[in-house]
This record gives structure tokens, sequence and C-alpha cells, in this order.
């Protein structure tokens, strides 16, 4: 698999073409938001079961600065250019994370009043990212996402020319049965930047990213951006598009990267680039041995849902029915669930033998509700646990007298 994914990133070809601003080709893989993969979607493909997130990622692109005079090229400002994306997120809660992002190139450029060009080491301008989830609903997630853009670099290499600029936008999150999409629209601004080739003062951001499940642990990505300068006078328009795959090489780390097209120029105006990275994002949940086991065997845990009932009763009540009913239909809609543990449990009144009885009654009961709505049986497992694992001093509590339902998800 590693083998496969590799050989998408071998060296990419030269095309006459006048090319992407240094600044521009990285966004396809920023290390904090990588258009789809960070989401604070919770039902989609990718999960969201982090605490903080560390990326690391590499980029080729060859000419990506040159000069044209009309269809000719008149000057290669540079030659090649190797790009070190580093960064990371940190997730406060379900709805709010913060990230911060930077990278560093090694090119062959000419500068500014030379005659001959020259191997450079050069920083880059860094991004602290916000997103905040203010709605979400039926695999559907509505964040507001402004950023901080920081002159970092330097500032004759980068667009932001020494200025600090912001970007007020928002993300769109959906997940479907077979795929998830995620839209960005938002507004940049930096008085101060560069503008001489491209504006880059003020632009409206429109970028766009899919994430297709293929096989295994193998997903499909694809990512398109644009910005548009305000000023209508403006040909050049910054875009990119890339294709690539993401490999979950484990629950904590992904592999991903692929190859694209980038351009400032409406016509004849095409550049390739490849790029490669890994993401690491360790769950923020600590986890009983049994469930990591489970999870190693059936994929990651979805859900905890618990059914609670009636002192010495298995009788599902109408509340408790109503909340199954809200489980059962998500089940049905997600293809990738893989697992369902239905535990019983019963508080300390009685004795073992029979809490162990009634323990195992009130499962079988929400096991027959599920199958009675269709969910398969062979989906289905069934733990009996009595008053085990009750309150030994507050007795007959109703946290002691449910029926806990685990999901787990091959996604």
């Amino acid at each position: 698999m590693i083998k496969l994914i590799t050989f998408l990133f071998i060296s990419c070809f030269l095309v006459d073409a006048q090319a992407i601003n240094l600044q521009k080709f990285h966004f396809s893989n920023s290390p904090t938001y990588a258009t789809v993969e960070d989401g604070l979607l919770s039902e989609g493909f990718v999960t969201t079961d982090y605490k903080y997130i560390f990326v690391g990622s590499y980029n080729y692109v060859r000419a990506p600065f040159i000069v044209l005079d009309g269809d000719d090229r008149e000057e290669e400002i540079i030659e090649w250019m190797h790009t070190l994306n580093l960064g990371g997120a940190y997730r406060f809660n379900d709805v709010f994370q913060i990230g911060l992002s930077t990278f560093a190139t090694y090119e062959k450029a000419i500068l500014d009043g030379e005659d001959d060009d020259e191997n450079l080491f050069v920083l880059g301008d860094s991004v602290i990212d916000f997103k905040y989830k203010f709605f979400e609903e039926k695999k559907l997630a509505i964040s507001f996402t402004p950023r901080l853009l920081l002159p970092t670099g330097d500032e004759d290499a980068y667009t932001s020319n020494g200025e600090v600029g912001y970007y007020l936008g928002f993300a769109v999150d959906k997940a479907f049965s077979k795929f998830q999409l995620t839209l960005n629209l938002g507004h940049k601004e930096n008085k101060g930047a560069d503008y001489e080739d491209v504006d880059y003062r003020r632009q409206f951001h429109f970028s766009i990213g899919v994430l297709a499940p293929l096989f295994g642990d193998l997903d499909l990505t694809a990512e398109f951006y644009r910005d548009t300068p305000y000023d209508t006078d403006s040909e050049q328009i910054p875009s990119e598009g890339n294709v690539g795959l993401r490999y979950n090489y484990s629950k904590d780390i992904a592999l991903f990267g692929g190859i694209g097209v980038g351009s400032i120029d409406e016509s004849n105006s095409n550049d390739v680039r490849s790029y490669i990275g890994l993401k690491f994002f360790p769950s923020a949940k600590e986890k009983s041995t049994k469930i990591l086991k489970e999870e190693e065997k059936f994929g990651r845990l979805k859900l905890g849902e618990s059914i609670y009932f009636a002192t010495g009763s298995s009788i599902i009540r109408d509340t408790e029915r109503i909340r199954l009913d809200v489980l059962i239909n998500e089940i049905k809609n997600d293809h990738y669930i893989s697992k369902l543990v239905i535990e019983g449990y019963a508080s300390t009144i009685g004795n073992e033998a029979r809490n162990l009885r009634l323990s195992e009654q009130r499962s079988k009961a929400v096991k027959e509700y599920f199958i009675s709505a269709g969910i398969e049986v062979k989906d289905i497992e069934l733990v009996k646990y009595g008053s085990e694992k009750a309150d030994k001093i507050n007795i007959n509590q109703e946290v002691d007298r449910k029926v806990r339902v685990r999901v787990y998800r091959r996604r």
C-alpha cells in the first residue's frame, strides 16, 4: 500500500507556464486544515476524537514562479522549490479548536536586482487558524473560520510584504452516504501585501474538498481552491486543484498525498506539483482495555448510549423507546457501522443471581427492539454485568439500572 502511495509522488515535469506565487501552492495540504481532513463534523468519515493534531508534509514544485511574454518564457524566477510544512491544532471541545501552521522552503531562485540564480533556504509566513462550529444537524455542520496571517517569512519573498493580514470565512461540512464534502467561503485582506503581479490585498476565497472511502483504509481526496481579487481589472486569479489518497495507517495516524496543478492566469498558466504528509491525532478520551481491544477488532467507538429502566423491570419505557428510535435511525443511515455491543446492568437491590438475570433480560429487551426495527442480529453482541459495577453505597441509582449500547464504526 505504501509503495502505491509513494509512486504518486514521483518528481513532476515542467509545463511552459506562468505559475503560482510562492505563498500559494502549499494551501492544498495546509498543516492545520487540509480542507476535508480536520473538520468538526461529528458524523463524518474522518474522526474528530482527538485532543490535538500534529501535521507534517513535504511539497515539490518545478518552476513555481516564472515570467512570460505572451506564451513565451521570458525569465525563470524560481527553477525549483522544496517545502516543508509543519503545524498543529488543539481541540478545546466539540465545537472549537485553534491551530498554528508555518513552512520553510529550499529553492533555486533569482533574487531582486541579481542576474544569477542561487540556492536559498527561506522561512515562510505563518497562519493562526480558529474554527468554531455553531450549527450541526443531520451530518451537516457549519463553522466560523477566522484566520490571522502573520508575516514571519522574508518580506521580499512572500506576499504579506511584512504586514499582518486576516481572513474571515465559513466552512460547511456535509457527510453523505458514500462521501464527505467541505465548502469554504471567505474574505482575505492585507492592505500592505504585494500586488505587482497579483493583487493579494483583498481577495474572495473559495475552496471545495471531497473525501470518498475507496476500500479498506484507503480514501480518495480531491480539492480545489480559487482566490479572486476584488479588483475587476485583475486577470490573474490564483487557483489550484489536487487529487490524492489518504491512508489510515492506524487509529491515530493517517498518511496523505497527491499531485496537482496550479495557476495565477486564466489561460496557459499551469504548473505541476506533488505532496506527501503525515497526520498524528491521538484520541482525547480515556478508554478501558476492553474498549481498546474492541476498537482494534471492530473499528473506532462511535458512541455509547444508555437506556434506563424502572426498579426490578426489563420493560423499555416509552421515553427510552423514543431515544432508541433516534439511535436506530442513525445506525440504519450509516453504512460503516461494524458492531453493536449491548451491556446490561442492575442495581444492588436483590441477590446477585437475580440481578445477573435482570441485567441479561434488559440487554435482550434492547436487542429484540433493534431486531424488530430491522437491525441485523449478526451485528449485535450481548454482555451482562448484573450488579457487579453498581454503586454499593448509594443503592438503587438510575445510572445502575440501565443498558449501555456501544456502537463501533469502521471509519
